[in-house]
């Protein structure tokens, strides 16, 4: 024990001292961390936290934080009656928003703070989520961490409760956190560092996003799972399937935020290795799975994790030996039933065969009666051969709850329109959501007019084609010499290609002819930014769906079988010059 630094700027108190065991200065009569002097630019640090009986520990980590110098929005003014929440809790987040390399939110895990689906908490992290702010979490009491930030890792409070009489155990730890805020290390150990070094779990926070900022609607597909969730002897998947574009993704991102029994979820993408990949989905479900069930948690804790995924690279493999395995032998059943939500699963067929869609027929039965599985799916043959000993729930565009789903959300899209207007709409739609988007963007845009209904187009198919007619039907010469070549490598990869590649495959010399070429495609094939490493892929699967087949298409029909040759003979070249130089892309 030293000398005193200095006088404790929380209490006034002389008696600062050093310890040793924890590495810095405290005031032995409040506790007060004193921290050496580095410099660093204070923070604009959201508090997020359930009003709940740990309120004491939110109150001394605002105190402590604005000791050191930072900037704390704590919302103890919605204690007061009266007080508008929300627009309390928008104020603080844009404040955020405002400077985000130097703002951050500090989320305190207690099961009250983030339950599904109305803990306080959830939605002041969707509003961070979706500005891209750094969330830290902290663990206070045992919680099932939401499953939006499941991936980032959080510091353990856990041994701080109560604060007034853990100071030993908070001390070490606002310190780890002063260093995560204020040098963005977050080097916490433990076990759910090594699961996330060794599984690896994919990040899908920007999928999700995208797919919730419409929803509306959907109270009876919603009401039909609900009955599955609660019914104890329910079958052990159940399937939604359903058109392109009728939105099937947007009611999983859904049901993923609000129903406490999703443990576990992936979004399939073909246009993303990763997120087709049945291993790797395996991994990310199994550490989402830990992160919801402690006692699981502790049972991959004792396996030889690093081994298993090094040796193993089939999926029912590892998830014999990662999931199904370690909940047999008397493993606890939890409270409530556990489901594993599995999107997409069409998007994971890759050159004619799905193995997720292997896997789940060999592995689902073999999980304990509280573990399923919420599937949704295009009608693919692939799926329905698989899947046929199910009942689907189909997605019926011609459902009357359908209809009245998409009239409301053409409401909400158009405010101020007519009636007439709404059902002209409506018929047009097919039932299909994603038309009701693209009509409101080309009305944004001015290439349609409410007072010409009658030229809509009728269904996604026909958008597709009036763009395209839009654009080139006087050009088609141009179409086919400058476009064609550009949508035969685009729509032939099987992962986006990035634009440094597209242009030296065309033939290019410059960023000008690339982009004056893809300007023309506008929003139906965006790119991710303007960098030669930024890419470029189709905005929905359904369009080249639509373009690969000529009775549709015709006269801007893309055969993707030649697009495969133009990346063969792309690749064979390169590897003739030498195979070290190859370009990535070429290489999967």
């Amino acid at each position: 024990m030293t000398e005193p630094m200095e006088i404790c700027p929380q209490c006034a108190s002389e008696n600062v001292v050093f310890s040793r065991k924890r590495n810095c200065h405290y005031c032995e009569d409040c506790g007060h961390v004193l921290l050496p002097d580095k410099p660093f630019i204070p923070l604009r640090v959201f508090l997020s936290y359930g009003h709940d009986e740990h309120v004491s520990l939110a109150l001394r980590l605002r105190d402590d934080l604005r000791a050191r110098g930072h900037q704390v929005w704590f919302d103890d003014e919605r204690l007061h009656p009266g007080h508008d929440w929300e627009a309390f809790i928008e104020q603080g987040i844009e404040n955020l928003s405002a400077d985000r390399a130097n703002s951050a939110v500090l989320l305190l895990l207690t099961p009250h703070a983030v339950r599904r689906p109305d803990g306080y908490c959830l939605n002041e992290i969707a509003r961070a989520l979706s500005r891209g702010l750094r969330i830290i979490p902290l663990m206070v009491v045992e919680s099932e961490p939401p499953l939006s930030i499941c991936r980032i890792q959080w510091l353990d409070m856990r041994e701080c409760i109560p604060i007034n009489e853990k100071e030993s155990f908070y001390t070490p730890r606002f310190a780890r956190l002063l260093k995560a805020l204020e040098e963005g290390s977050i080097d916490f150990e433990g076990t759910q560092s090594r699961l996330l070094n060794v599984l690896k779990p994919i990040h899908f926070s920007a999928d999700i996003s995208k797919l919730l900022q419409d929803f509306c609607g959907r109270e009876w597909v919603i009401a039909e799972v609900d009955t599955w969730l609660d019914d104890p002897s329910g079958t052990k998947v159940f399937w939604i399937t359903g058109a392109p574009g009728v939105g099937k993704s947007a009611i999983a991102a859904w049901v993923r935020d609000n129903r406490q029994e999703i443990a576990a979820f992936h979004f399939c993408d073909i246009h993303s290795e990763e997120k087709r990949n049945p291993a790797k989905l395996v991994c990310s479900l199994v550490y989402q799975l830990a992160t919801q069930l402690p006692d699981y948690q502790d049972r991959l804790a004792q396996l030889p994790l690093e081994e298993i995924v090094q040796e193993y690279h089939e999926a029912y493999t590892l998830f014999d030996k990662l999931l199904v395995q370690p909940l047999t032998e008397d493993f606890p059943p939890p409270e409530h039933t556990m489901v594993l939500l599995i999107d997409a699963l069409d998007e994971a067929t890759y050159q004619r065969h799905n193995d997720i869609v292997r896997f789940l027929t060999i592995c689902a039965g073999k999980t304990p009666s509280w573990l399923r599985f919420l599937i949704t799916s295009r009608p693919e043959p692939e799926i329905t051969s698989s899947f046929q000993h199910l009942a689907p729930h189909v997605l019926d565009t011609a459902r009357a709850e359908n209809i009245a789903d998409l009239r409301h959300y053409i409401t909400l899209q158009l405010p101020g329109i007519t009636a007439e207007q709404r059902d002209g709409i409506l018929k047009r739609s097919e039932g299909v959501f994603l038309y009701v988007r693209h009509v409101r963007d080309a009305l944004s845009a001015g290439q349609l007019s409410l007072d010409k209904i009658e030229s809509f187009p009728r269904g996604l198919g026909d958008v597709y084609k009036q763009l395209f007619d839009r654009q080139f039907q006087r050009e088609l010469s141009y179409y086919e010499e400058e476009i064609t070549p550009l949508l035969y490598p685009i729509l032939a990869a099987f992962e986006p290609l990035t634009l440094g590649f597209l242009k030296r495959h065309c033939g290019y010399t410059s960023n000008t002819d690339l982009f004056r070429r893809l300007n023309r495609l506008g929003t139906l094939f965006p790119t991710s930014g303007q960098e030669e490493t930024d890419t470029i892929r189709p905005f929905h699967r359904s369009i080249g769906d639509w373009i690969t087949v000529n009775q549709s298409a015709y006269p801007y029909y893309i055969d993707t079988a030649h697009g495969h040759r133009l990346l063969a003979d792309s690749g064979w070249s390169q590897y003739q010059q030498g195979p070290e130089s190859m370009e990535e892309v070429l290489l999967l």
